[in-house]
């Protein structure tokens, strides 16, 4: 619902030094047409746009597709389902092609390449023209300068942890140069840090200090939280051990400063009444949608690229990126993102007990006994719709059906059963027993007793889908190393003895369970379900900081791990349950990245968790046969520099070299 970082793009002069030969204004919704950048950021409502500005590109990468993919796939937690669009980062098969436009098989390295030097171009603008600014208060002046060294360090952060070593630019580009020249990411990561530094002070001088004043906007304690996570990365990446207990004390900071506190019920930190950042108590800082649905607003869009066709006109990102939506305007797509054919699967169930809400005309399903029309858009339309692009690995699943009895979050992150909307009860033909479960995924192994006993029970009743094995199982084994989501359907049912599930779609890359915790439950009437949400991605939350203090704990940092852990567990316990959801013994890094797993998978950290590490070449040979077969350690620990970007430098060297622009090893 965030309605307070209005944007503004205004044209300046912005080129890049390492992107392209061409460069282009911003997009503008108010382009001052014309007007050189001193005149345009030399009024309060230039500067002021020029400032929100710098958020829009971050909308590209937090609650999107490939930002998706860019931070979370190719590891230990998800397998790329039925209609995945990057399979290159899942598999490890992507290449440094510049793939531009294409919305399959895309990386979109190219884009993140170009959308976060650009993002840090805005930054330094700001940096640059705030301060020459006389139509606002040294205030506001100090408020709007923490804001961009904030977002400075916050795009450098994304680049070095994608790339390595990388160009790093301190101030606004306003010439073309041929040559680039990569940093050592030591370097980059002081810089950074000193950037935030830099952050906290203005944000203490400009007043915007509590989260309450910066209504969406980054702030002093989001500085702090951000560079908790930042010495973390330095100190296992970079194995900066001193770091550790730098980044205990940033988050223990955070953890005591009284601006944040725990739901006692998971589910709350969820919930569409609680998504804006600005009231969510969890939430320290997030890239913010708008709960605007009409085409003309804008306030959910990202800025043009720099890079321009023929005529000169400014390019769009891909639509990986952008996604616009029916609507036209933006939003959040991570409620799409984990879903499976829950609605237009196997037709079993298709059509009598469940429709996919697209419009007004399909908020009605007719029972097919009765042909009374029943209501089913409130209902049906929190499952979103069926997009196939990740489904959780068997080791998430496990690992979250283990905490289950004593833990609210397994219920609260997994979808395991789709249940029809009241009044279809005994509609279905292929199942006429059903009452009111329709899709059941049980996480047994259905060739146990009790898988048997349940598969047997459900005859008539429901669909039921085992972790492995039985009639229709979702993974084609039961030990993780090996494990892959089934491809095909059953030519002939072990229950029924026909073909009913003989169907791709009923495979578990297309049927699964579902990651339900970014599912948006508001309907509105006439809208269907919704292509895009309003929900903000929250990048910094509480929780996160109590696993990054034990991680350092673990590693020096004074204080107890295990304890520091069960404080979360404690609050995350079912009522009841709080003494049997701690944990016991010794507290390891693989703890940790477990921890992590069950509290922030699908936040777009595991790939950084696990390289920073230097776990990604374990886990993924032992918990993702999807990516295991093409992994190399060697190569995949960063991703490819983006051909479009060696093809522009004229410095450029076959290995690391003083002065030289290398493509990284393997690419």
């Amino acid at each position: 619902m965030k309605k307070y970082i209005q944007i503004s793009f205004f044209a300046t002069v912005l080129c890049s030094v390492l992107l392209f030969s061409s460069c282009t204004d911003f997009l503008t919704e108010d382009n001052k047409a014309g007007e050189t950048a001193d005149l345009t950021y030399s009024t309060e409502s230039g500067i002021r746009g020029l400032v929100s500005s710098c958020y829009a590109f971050a909308r590209g990468i937090y609650g999107k597709e490939a930002g998706l993919g860019l931070c979370e796939t190719g590891t230990d937690l998800f397998y790329f389902g039925q209609d995945n669009k990057q399979v290159p980062l899942n598999d490890y098969t992507l290449t440094s092609a510049s793939l531009e436009m294409a919305t399959t098989g895309n990386p979109s390295l190219d884009h993140y390449w170009e959308l976060f030097y650009c993002a840090v171009d805005a930054a330094n603008n700001a940096i640059k023209f705030v301060p020459q600014n006389k139509a606002i208060s040294e205030t506001t002046k100090n408020a709007y300068l923490g804001e961009a060294y904030f977002l400075r360090a916050f795009y450098n952060f994304h680049l070095v942890n994608v790339w390595g070593d990388v160009p790093y630019n301190d101030a606004p580009i306003s010439s073309v140069s041929t040559e680039a020249y990569r940093v050592p990411e030591a370097t980059i990561y002081d810089n950074i840090l000193a950037d935030l530094a830099q952050a906290e002070t203005y944000f203490q001088s400009g007043n915007l200090v509590s989260k309450s004043v910066a209504k969406g906007r980054a702030y002093y304690w989001a500085a702090r939280a951000l560079k908790a996570r930042v010495l973390l990365y330095k100190a296992s990446w970079l194995r900066d051990t001193p770091s550790y207990a730098l980044a205990a004390a940033e988050a223990d900071a955070v953890i005591g400063s009284g601006e944040f506190s725990f739901y006692n019920n998971y589910f709350d930190g969820w919930d569409m009444k609680n998504e804006d950042i600005t009231t969510n108590k969890e939430g320290i800082f997030a890239v913010t949608y708008s709960d605007k649905i009409g085409a003309a607003d804008k306030e959910n869009v990202i800025p043009k690229r720099y890079k321009t066709d023929a005529s000169g006109a400014p390019l769009n990102y891909n639509e990986i990126i952008t996604r616009k939506g029916y609507n036209g305007q933006g939003g959040s797509v991570m409620h799409m993102m984990f879903v499976s054919l829950w609605s237009n699967g196997c037709t079993d169930i298709k059509g009598d007990v469940f429709v996919r809400v697209v419009d007004a005309a399909t908020e009605t399903v007719k029972h097919t006994q009765t042909g009374v029309a029943v209501r089913v858009a409130e209902k049906y339309s929190p499952y979103s719709r069926g997009f196939t692009r990740y489904l959780p690995s068997l080791y998430l699943w496990e690992t979250l059906e283990s905490i289950r009895a004593t833990d609210q979050r397994p219920e609260v992150t997994l979808l395991t059963a789709y249940t029809i909307a009241p009044g279809l009860e005994g509609s279905s033909t292929t199942y006429p027993l059903m009452k009111d479960t329709a899709i059941y995924y049980s996480p047994l192994d259905g060739n146990s007793s009790e898988g048997q006993a349940k598969q047997a029970w459900a005859k008539d009743r429901y669909r039921i889908q085992f972790a492995y094995n039985g009639d229709i199982p979702v993974y084609t084994s039961g030990n993780p190393a090996v494990a892959v989501p089934t491809s095909v359907g059953k030519p002939i049912s072990d229950v029924y003895g026909n073909n009913r599930y003989a169907d791709a779609k009923i495979s578990g890359r297309s049927s699964f369970p579902a990651i339900q915790k970014f599912a948006d439950n508001v309907y509105v009437s006439g809208f269907g379900t919704w292509e895009t949400s309003k929900r903000d991605a929250i990048v910094l939350r509480l929780a996160e900081m109590y696993l990054i203090k034990a991680e350092a704990q673990i590693n020096g940092a004074p204080g107890d791990a295990l304890a520091t852990i069960n404080t979360l567990r404690d609050v995350r316990a079912i009522p009841g349950k709080v003494v049997e959801n701690r944990r016991n013994g010794s507290v390891t890094i693989d703890t940790i990245l477990e921890e992590r797993a069950i509290e922030l998978c699908g936040e777009q950290q595991r790939w950084f968790d696990l390289k920073r590490t230097h776990k990604l070449e374990q886990y993924v040979k032992e918990r993702n046969a999807q990516a295991s077969p093409n992994f190399d350690a060697s190569i995949h620990y960063l991703r490819p520099i983006p051909q479009a970007q060696m093809d522009a430098v004229s410095n450029k060297s076959n290995a690391p070299a003083e002065g030289k622009f290398w493509q990284n090893p393997g690419y």
